[in-house]
């Protein structure tokens, strides 16, 4: 007889996956709250089936299909003018996703935290209209009085300086330094 897993085992099992599960919501939907939405609601599927998962793999790859499907489900009702992406790279993101371990996830969140503070305040701003308001490039170039080639350009630059400075902090911490 198979042993389903208990709601402890499965929050066990879930909890380390949050930040890579709301990180995919966000990627699909580009908006904090509903990401934040679509992960709750996965959470009640998931406990609403609870008694279908056979082990850990089993409830991982089934969280993730709900999440996604949950994420597409929430832009066809809403009527979001979302790119969304093809299933097949979908697929390869969530198996990357899968391969990274989630261990130093908070301490890349303080780098790249550290790193954003770092920028020039333009650049802050650049990033701010992009990601956090959700801005496309040539809206984001509009509202800095800018052409959109440039916007571009810049946030180009933006992401080489904030891989190389949260490379830069991480590989301080694999030698014991601190991060800030």
């Amino acid at each position: 007889m198979i042993e389903y897993m208990d709601r402890t085992e499965i929050l066990t099992v879930l909890m380390p996956e949050r930040t890579k599960q709301i990180a995919l919501a966000w990627s699909i939907l580009r908006q904090s709250h509903l990401s934040e939405d679509a992960y709750q609601d996965m959470l009640a599927k998931v406990f609403e089936n609870q008694d279908i998962f056979e082990g850990p793999q089993h409830l991982r790859g089934w969280s993730w299909r709900v999440l996604r499907n949950r994420c597409y489900e929430l832009i066809r009702q809403r009527k979001y003018q979302v790119a969304l992406l093809d299933d097949s790279i979908l697929d390869l993101v969530d198996a990357e996703f899968e391969r990274r371990g989630t261990a130093d996830i908070p301490l890349r969140a303080d780098a790249l935290h550290d790193c954003l503070e770092a920028l020039s305040e333009k650049s802050r701003q650049t990033i701010r209209m992009r990601y956090f308001e959700g801005l496309r490039g040539n809206r984001v170039a509009e509202k800095l009085g800018r052409k959109p080639d440039a916007v571009y350009k810049a946030l180009q630059r933006i992401y080489v300086t904030l891989a190389q400075c949260i490379h830069q902090k991480m590989a301080a911490l694999d030698t014991g330094d601190s991060i800030s």
